[in-house]
């Protein structure tokens, strides 16, 4: 039976539970219990009459948030993520949202928009485009005055000498916000529509206050980028921030200089795997060569020594061939004192059975012939 370790379980668990959207922006309500303070972070427990759970607020949410609703048996209704942590195998709440119970208009609008669009499948993993991966521009929607423009600007050329980057100035916050974020993003498209290549938007900004981001919780907005055909990667506020946008974008960024980051391929490293692949070519080829060549050497000698042995063994056969003729050549017999003796028609007469008495033959020798008749015949 094949085993796995207690980390690999743990690290399992936390990757589920990061990549469900159901534990994203949770609106919880409960009576806070065991307040504390670490450092620059908050912690306490949320209660209900049958159990708790562990919550934190971090440095990077805690200045958005009104601490002296922090009060320990206080009723609150809070929005946060489900953060778990795989060494300990336990989880928590990661705070972004603190309001007492009984108010909440945002969460109220934030939990109507996120139920209706989610019931209309808006948040299907199907209608995610892929982000290219190459992109030669890429659009941002987003303040040109803000610190999220800056570090977007500040990441892609970082990384990329090939991107173009296209701003297009939008409100992000406050009365008309949702407006010109829809309506950007509908030029952004229009653009594309007529020719200018835009291969991926990012839409956000950075962090805020829950009424900061609310523009990024608006139903027209998460229509607009669900519409979209240009690929958006949603990129609002802090790590723990969550947002509509985040549900209906093709990708989510945990923060603008994030999506920078997803957005474009780090074009310097690019080169330097192709120059490295480049050299290894090379290499390998002028090993694969001079592996040819080599061997093309050794078949070539190889040939050579064939060819060199069958001729010397054709020339020993003809050498043979020749010396078997040569002894039985007639003219060596003749040069002996031999002769050869044939009739009339020239057929040769090899014993005394065929000579008939009276008859006259031809004997050949060495150096002529002539003719004689046979007088008489006898058998030794």
């Amino acid at each position: 039976m094949r085993a796995v370790t207690v980390t690999q379980v743990n690290e399992y668990i936390a990757k589920k539970l990061r990549d469900d959207y159901q534990l994203r922006m949770l609106v919880v309500e409960g009576e806070i219990s065991g307040l504390s303070k670490g450092g620059p972070h908050w912690y306490f427990t949320l209660k209900d009459q049958n159990s708790i759970i562990k919550c934190a607020i971090w440095a990077s949410n805690a200045r958005n948030i009104d601490i002296k609703l922090l009060e320990n048996g206080k009723k609150v209704i809070v929005a946060a993520s489900i953060s778990p942590y795989p060494k300990g195998g336990s989880y928590s709440l990661s705070v972004t949202h603190v309001e007492a119970a009984g108010e909440g208009d945002l969460m109220a609008e934030f939990n109507r928009v996120k139920a209706k669009l989610e019931a209309e499948g808006l948040f299907d993993r199907k209608w995610k485009k892929p982000i290219p991966e190459f992109p030669l521009r890429v659009g941002v929607i987003t303040s040109d005055t803000g610190a999220a423009i800056e570090d977007i600007k500040k990441i892609i050329t970082a990384k990329n000498n090939l991107t173009d980057i296209l701003i297009f100035p939008t409100l992000v916050q406050g009365l008309g916000a949702s407006a010109s974020i829809c309506e950007n993003i509908a030029i952004a498209n229009q653009l594309a529509e007529n020719g200018l290549r835009i291969d991926t938007l990012i839409v956000g900004r950075g962090g805020g206050s829950a009424e900061d981001l609310a523009a990024f919780n608006d139903e027209n907005v998460a229509r607009a980028i669900f519409a979209s055909k240009i690929p958006v990667i949603s990129a609002v506020g802090h790590e723990s921030d969550v947002s509509i946008s985040d549900f209906v974008a093709d990708l989510r960024a945990e923060t603008p200089t994030a999506a920078a980051d997803l957005a474009v391929m780090n074009t310097y490293e690019l080169m330097d795997e192709v120059l490295s692949l480049r050299d290894s070519l090379i290499t390998s080829a002028r090993q694969k060569i001079q592996a040819e060549r080599l061997l093309l050497e050794a078949k070539t000698d190889l040939l050579y020594s064939n060819m060199k042995g069958k001729i010397t063994m054709t020339r020993s056969t003809v050498e043979k061939a020749m010396i078997v003729i040569r002894e039985n050549d007639p003219r060596n017999i003749f040069s002996k004192g031999y002769a050869a003796v044939t009739d009339g028609s020239g057929k040769v007469i090899p014993d005394t059975e065929s000579v008939t008495v009276g008859c006259d033959y031809t004997i050949r020798m060495r150096d002529g012939s002539f003719t004689a008749r046979a007088l008489d015949k006898r058998k030794d």
